[in-house]
């Protein structure tokens, strides 16, 4: 059994981007001058993105947050019913996306619209979570899988007893 559950990690992975989208739209410097992201920058050699406090992009920004967040919520309203194929296609999509927007913001060194830290700690964001979401759902569907034949060898023997 998991430490956490998949259900749990999505909760708060849509927590966590719906609080962002809400920093980003009352405060963007919050997170732009904050310091363990100008170091993590500094470290991975990642051009820094400074916006305005009255840049018309922090709408977009945490609008695109929160529907990402309200996705989230949205597939935890419906969980059990397609949490199979939760596993086998939502998650791991967004888990390759999540990989290759992280390569190429970090590898893609001449066009900065993509190489910045916003789009690299983004990405490497969105590669975190899922990663462990489709680990966590991984272990549960096999400890369903074993549950179940359990239960059908012991409905067997059961019979065979009587």
């Amino acid at each position: 059994m998991a430490l956490f559950t998949s259900k749990f990690i999505t909760g708060t992975r849509a927590c966590a981007y719906i609080f962002l989208a809400l920093v980003t739209f009352k405060n963007i410097s919050l997170i732009t001058k904050n310091n363990s992201l100008v170091t993590f920058s500094i470290a991975m050699r990642l051009p820094q993105v400074l916006i305005n406090d009255s840049s018309i992009i922090i709408g977009i920004l945490s609008v695109f947050f929160l529907n990402i967040g309200i996705l989230d919520l949205l597939i935890l309203s419906h969980y059990d019913k397609i949490k199979e194929h939760f596993y086998k296609d939502y998650v791991f999509v967004r888990l390759a996306l999540a990989f290759i927007i992280t390569f190429v913001s970090y590898f893609n060194k001449f066009n900065t619209k993509l190489h910045n830290n916003f789009v690299f700690l983004f990405g490497f964001i969105e590669l975190w979570f899922n990663f462990i979401i489709y680990n966590c759902l991984k272990e549960e569907l096999n400890d369903l899988k074993i549950e179940k034949k359990r239960n059908y060898e012991d409905k067997v023997l059961n019979e065979e007893i009587e």
